[in-house]
C-alpha cells in the first residue's frame, strides 16, 4: 500500500508500505529516505491522525491504509520524571543521567509526576492539596489545580494531552483542561479511597480503582458515572483500559483480575490463579494479553479474550509489585519485594535477566517508550536505569521519595 510521511521541516514522503510492518519497519525505510540520524539521543515516534502508532502493532491494526497521511514526531531523548523529597520533582536525560530540570513550588511533599504525551509539559500532585502543570523545558509553573482543599494522590495526563485527571484522599476526582484552570468535572460517588485513574486510549472516558471493591467508568465530558463495575471482593488498587479502549482490567487484593466490556460494563471473564493479592495488572500493545502481579512472588500472562494463562513467572523470592510488558510484547519487566526485578520472555516465560544492586524492595519497574531501557524504583527512593538487552545497570539516581516510589516516576 502507498502512504504519505509528513516529515521534519513539513517535508512529504511518499513510499509503499506493507500493512503488516510494525513502526521499526517503517522508520528503517523511511529515516534514511528523510536523511535523518538514528540516534540513542532522538525518539522517533509515528502518528495516525493523532494516534500514535504503537511499537509492536502492525499498520494494520493501527488502521493505516492506502492512501492514509502519517505524521513523523522526532522529540529529544527519553527523559525521566520523579518527584523527590521536600515537595520537588526532578528532570533528567534517560541517557547520560543528566538533572535537567527541578521544578519546585509545592508546600507539601510531591505524591504523583508524570510527564504529558508530548514530554513537553509535567504534572504533580501534591499533599497540598493541589496539582500543578510545568514546562518541562523551562521549570515554570503553568497551573496551579486546586481542589476541595483534601492531599492529592496522583495524577495523570490524556492521551491526547488536553486534559489532566487528578485523584484525591476525598474519594474524589477531578479532571481539568490542560490548557488552563478549568475544572471539567468532578467524579464522586466512590466510598472509599480512589487508588487509580486513567484516561481511555480515545480520551473520552476515565476510569478509578477503589477500596470500595469496584471500578467506575466515566463520562469524561459530563463527569457522569456510566459503569460501575462490581464483581471484586476486596480492594482494587489497579485498572486499565486495553488499547483500543473497547476493555477495562481490573487486579484486586482478592486473588483475581476481572477483565470487562466498556460499552456494557459486564465481566467478561476472571483471571483466577494466583495464591494472594493482586498489585497490578497490565495490558500488551495489541490487546491480546494481559500481565498481572501478585503478592504471592509471581507474575502471570493471561489471554485476553478467553482468560486463559499462558506463563507463570515465577523466581522472586518476595512480593511481585509490578509487572510491565515491553513496547513491542516481546518481554515482561517484573519488580519486586525481594530487591531484585527480573526481565522475561513472553515467548517462552525463560528469565532473560536478574536486575540486582536495590538496596531495598523494587516497587516499580517499566520499560521506555523504545523499549531499549528499563526504569526500577526502590523504596528507598533510588532509580536505576538498565539496558533491556543487556542487563546492565547504566545510571543510578537517588530522589530520596517520602512515598511508594511505584508512583513518583514516569517517562517520555
Amino acid at each position: 500500500m502507498r502512504v504519505s510521511v509528513f516529515t521534519v521541516g513539513g517535508k512529504l514522503v511518499a513510499l509503499e508500505a506493507a500493512a503488516s510492518w510494525t513502526v521499526g519497519e517503517l522508520l528503517d525505510v523511511l529515516l534514511p529516505v528523510c536523511e535523518l540520524p538514528t540516534a540513542p539521543s532522538l525518539r522517533c515516534r509515528i502518528l495516525h491522525g493523532t494516534a500514535e502508532v504503537l511499537p509492536g502493532r502492525s499498520l494494520e491494526d493501527a488502521g493505516v491504509s492506502s492512501g492514509s497521511q502519517l505524521t513523523l514526531v522526532v522529540t529529544d531523548a527519553a527523559r525521566i520524571i520523579a518527584a523527590c523529597a521536600h515537595g520537588t520533582t526532578k528532570l533528567w536525560n534517560a541517557h547520560t543521567g543528566e538533572c535537567l530540570q527541578t521544578l519546585t513550588g509545592h508546600g507539601g511533599e510531591v505524591s504523583s509526576a508524570v510527564l504529558s504525551p508530548d514530554g513537553t509539559l509535567a504534572l504533580t500532585a501534591s499533599l497540598d492539596g493541589t496539582a500543578r502543570v510545568w514546562h518541562a523545558a523551562t521549570g515554570d509553573c503553568l497551573h496551579t489545580l486546586a481542589g476541595n482543599g483534601a492531599p492529592a494522590r496522583s495524577g495523570a495526563f490524556s492521551p491526547d494531552g488536553k486534559m489532566v485527571l487528578v485523584t484525591f484522599m476525598d474519594f474524589t476526582a477531578m479532571i481539568w483542561r490542560t490548557a488552563s484552570e478549568e475544572r471539567v468535572c468532578t467524579l464522586q460517588g466512590h466510598t472509599a479511597a480512589v487508588w487509580s485513574a486513567v484516561f481511555s486510549p480515545d480520551s473520552r472516558f476515565a476510569l478509578t480503582a477503589s477500596s470500595d471493591c469496584t471500578c467506575k467508568i466515566w463520562n469524561v465530558s459530563s463527569g457522569e458515572n456510566l459503569h460501575t463495575l462490581h464483581g471484586h471482593g476486596a480492594l482494587v488498587p489497579s485498572a486499565v483500559f486495553s488499547p483500543d479502549g473497547a476493555l477495562v482490567i481490573s487486579a484486586s487484593h482478592d486473588g483475581t483480575a476481572k477483565v470487562w466490556c466498556v460499552e456494557s460494563g459486564g465481566c467478561l471473564c476472571t483471571l483466577a490463579g494466583h495464591g494472594a493479592a493482586l498489585r497490578s495488572a497490565a495490558c500488551s500493545a495489541d490487546g491480546a494479553l494481559v500481565l498481572t502481579a501478585s503478592s504471592d512472588g509471581t507474575a502471570k500472562m493471561w489471554k485476553a479474550d478467553s482468560g486463559e494463562c499462558l506463563h507463570t513467572f515465577e523466581g522472586h523470592q518476595g512480593d511481585v509489585r509490578t509487572a510491565a510488558f515491553s513496547p513491542d510484547a516481546s518481554q515482561v519487566i517484573t519488580a519486586s519485594r525481594d530487591q531484585a526485578a527480573k526481565l522475561w520472555s513472553v515467548s517462552t516465560g525463560e528469565c532473560l535477566h536478574t536486575l540486582e544492586g536495590h538496596r531495598g524492595d523494587v516497587m516499580s519497574a517499566v520499560f521506555s517508550p523504545d523499549g531499549a531501557l528499563v526504569l526500577t524504583a526502590s523504596l528507598q527512593g533510588v532509580l536505576k536505569i538498565w539496558s533491556s538487552e543487556a542487563g546492565k545497570c547504566l545510571h543510578t539516581l537517588e530522589i530520596r521519595a517520602a512515598f511508594d516510589t511505584s508512583a513518583l516516576c514516569s517517562w517520555s
